[in-house]
């Protein structure tokens, strides 16, 4: 949904109005939402099928890496037994969704490394995505997916719980109704316990109103800030590239390169696969 700023100005019953369009579908509402710890174990606890106790929880996190590209999280959560969950919720299909969510984990893992976590104690890691579409397309609203190894029936422990959610199949489980909830978000529907008490607080009180407008103000600004940020990042890896470039053309060893200009190999590959 596109909003702009002069929408964000007026009464309360304009407020209101404009606020009553979102859905829990909607990235920056869900976000909000999400913000309630009580509304996030809900839906948590729904769809894992098991009580979740939250310790931390983020929205709209943002995850930079300055040799490649930023990620931003709709929900990023750790439980009580420090199991992790990223929440990404998506109403357009397009793209990838499958790698989309393989690039949020590494992206995920790349953070919890630089706090020193050595890699047999990285966390149990849910990517949990749920969408407006039937991403695999087989008729079900809800997928769980695993690795094997070829030919048998071994799990790979990889420490990764792929599960895919969506709105478009109703086959009338308590889950489905959630999902449902989800794709309406009606501010008059209480059947969902503290996930509907966040939303009606968002959608009618007025202290949540004001909130919601300016989180969707402040969301706005954000993108144009990381479209400033990601702009200036892809500058300066453009200049090790091309700085690598020239000391490749004086002769110089590709192992030595990369080393004065501080960029690692995969990176570099990565550009040079993208540019062939």
């Amino acid at each position: 949904m596109v909003i702009k700023h002069e929408d964000l100005i007026g009464t309360y019953e304009q407020k209101r109005a404009l606020v009553s369009q979102f859905n829990l579908m909607d990235d920056t509402f869900f976000s909000v939402v999400m913000r309630d710890k009580a509304a996030c174990e809900y839906l948590l606890s729904t769809l894992m099928g098991k009580s979740v106790s939250i310790i931390e929880h983020k929205t709209q996190y943002s995850i930079r890496n300055i040799e490649s590209h930023s990620v931003v999280l709709d929900a990023l959560v750790e439980d009580s037994e420090h199991n992790l969950y990223n929440v990404e919720v998506q109403k357009e299909d397009e793209g990838n969704h499958e790698r989309r969510m393989r690039y949020n984990q590494t992206a995920v893992d790349w953070s919890y490394l630089e706090k020193g976590v050595n890699y047999n104690k990285l966390p149990e890691l849910y990517l949990i995505f749920i969408s407006e579409f039937d991403t695999f397309k087989l008729g079900r609203n809800n997928y769980s997916l695993s690795l094997y190894i070829d030919g048998t029936n071994t799990k790979c422990d990889d420490g990764i719980h792929r599960l895919y959610f969506n709105t478009a199949v109703d086959d009338g489980s308590d889950l489905s109704k959630l999902l449902q909830y989800m794709a309406d978000s009606s501010a008059d529907n209480s059947g969902f316990g503290a996930l509907s008490q966040a939303v009606k607080h968002h959608k009618i009180v007025n202290e949540g109103v004001d909130s919601m407008c300016k989180a969707v103000e402040e969301y706005a600004n954000s993108r144009k800030l990381e479209g400033k940020l990601e702009g200036k990042l892809e500058g300066k890896l453009e200049g090790k590239l091309e700085d690598i470039k020239n000391m490749l053309n004086d002769g110089l060893p590709l192992e030595k390169a990369l080393k004065y200009t501080g960029l690692d190999e995969a990176t570099y590959k990565e550009h040079c696969q993208r540019m062939q």
